[in-house]
């Protein structure tokens, strides 16, 4: 079989692996998303624990410690959400008579802006597109969807509780099962994997909660209403790389636009909620960062839709971190390091080229 058929044959092959996992992932999406939801978080949480088994605290101690603080910490953000939401939907009706309204002098000046060219427009209202009960219904359903999401972080907080619990061990283990050649490759491997991983959801985590925070306290200031949801949002979608930021400035900026008279406001709220996104994204989070994962941008566009078709708005939150721990798996596997080279971007390419050159 000559060489180009043999390529031909394995793109194919790799591509029907590829749609066979998409379906496995699809329809297993109940159980998988909470399990990779639980590895990720004992990432985040396994310092502490480390932490406290090196002050002498006994492991269950330990796990009890960091159990009891993330079911606290999920049990205070659902009833500051839920009640936003309930907000929400009880303060409805005063935006859509807002909204009602702008809209109707928006119909007005496009007739007026028509008639100066003596175009004829159709006879219908921009409001007449908005259907108001509609909204008031998703998020009413948002809120039911959110009380479900509460039982599955519970299965979640347990998952994890069970992956922390064996955190350590798993070094020691190897040693005893395989070879001592092998056995110490593979637990560097193992090691390295970790430290990344770690280091990147960790400060990921960090600008994620430090711009919700400061999200949070500009909408504060300006007294804008739901300031703690928006601020929540902003932590969740910052995980979502470019379009993430975005989308948590429009929602609070609508609402303002909606909630204010002067539209000096709005522009300030942009202004500060934009400024703190660039901030937070292009200055803080380079220099907090160790390493560069330096992903490339078409990559991540691919697995953001990919992901999103998947598992929904909760696989955008992890497609990254998913590609970027598949990433530093391959850069540790020497068989799979040009995988991992496909996956970079500029620099790890002209990297690439120029260890080749030499």
């Amino acid at each position: 079989m000559e060489q180009k058929e043999l390529r031909i044959i394995t793109v194919l092959l790799a591509t029907l692996t590829a749609i066979a996992l998409g379906i496995v992932l699809q329809q297993l999406k109940s159980v998988m998303l909470p399990f990779v939801l639980a590895i990720f978080l004992s990432y985040i949480f396994k310092p502490i624990v480390l932490y406290l088994r090196n002050k002498h605290l006994p492991g269950s101690v330990a796990l009890l410690v960091v159990f009891l603080f993330i079911l606290a910490l999920f049990f205070g953000l659902s009833s500051i959400i839920y009640s936003s939401f309930d907000s929400f939907v009880r303060e409805f009706p005063k935006y859509q008579n807002k909204l009602s309204l702008l809209l109707r002098e928006t119909t007005l000046l496009i007739d007026e802006m028509a008639a100066r060219v003596d175009i004829k427009p159709e006879n219908m209202s921009l409001s007449d597109l908005v259907d108001f009960s509609a909204v008031t219904s998703l998020v009413t359903s948002g809120a039911g969807s959110f009380i479900s999401l509460l039982g599955n972080l519970i299965i979640v907080i347990l998952l994890m509780f069970f992956i922390l619990a064996g955190s350590g061990d798993l070094i020691a283990k190897l040693h005893s099962a395989i070879a001592r050649r092998h056995s110490q490759r593979l637990a560097s491997i193992i090691e390295s994997i970790d430290v990344r991983v770690r280091q990147y959801l960790i400060t990921k985590t960090l600008i994620s909660l430090g711009t919700g925070a400061l999200t949070t306290i500009v909408l504060l200031i300006f007294g804008v209403d739901f300031a703690l949801l928006w601020g929540f949002l902003t932590f969740l979608l910052n995980f979502i790389p470019n379009i993430g930021s975005i989308m948590s400035i429009i929602f609070p900026v609508l609402i303002s636009f909606l909630q204010f008279d002067s539209i000096t406001t709005p522009l300030l709220i942009i202004i500060l909620l934009g400024a703190t996104q660039f901030v937070m994204g292009n200055v803080i989070e380079p220099k907090m960062m160790e390493f560069s994962l330096n992903l490339s941008p078409l990559l991540v566009l691919v697995s953001l839709f990919f992901w999103g078709w998947l598992w929904g708005v909760w696989g955008m939150i992890l497609a990254v971190p998913m590609m970027s721990t598949l990433k530093i798996v391959f850069e540790n596997v020497e068989s799979l390091q040009p995988l991992a080279v496909l996956m970079g971007g500029r620099k790890e390419v002209a990297a690439a080229e120029e260890v080749s050159e030499e």
